[in-house]
């Protein structure tokens, strides 16, 4: 069995605002798993960019990659696909 890659990326706005992930891309757009509260609740995904700039947090020593939300250009009044208030 082997371990998962270690999380490097940080997501910054959207529905997985703050959640961390792994990438393995450098420029670019990439889709990443809309945590679900239930297993009820269909998987659904958001789109990150991968951006340059680097975030540094406490519980590592290296910053974490920052990926800001792309998918942005959505109707007024549309809510997340995890339920929260934007």
């Amino acid at each position: 069995m082997t371990a998962a890659p270690p999380r490097n990326a940080i997501c910054l706005g959207g529905p997985c605002h703050g959640m961390l992930t792994h990438i393995d891309q450098d420029i670019g757009t990439l889709t990443v798993p809309v945590p679900r509260r239930s297993t009820e609740e269909p998987e659904v995904v958001a789109r990150y960019r991968v951006t340059r700039e680097r975030v540094h947090h406490p519980c590592r020593t290296e910053p974490f990659i920052a990926l800001h939300w792309a998918d942005t250009a959505e109707p007024s009044g549309s809510s997340c696909p995890c339920g929260c208030a934007r």
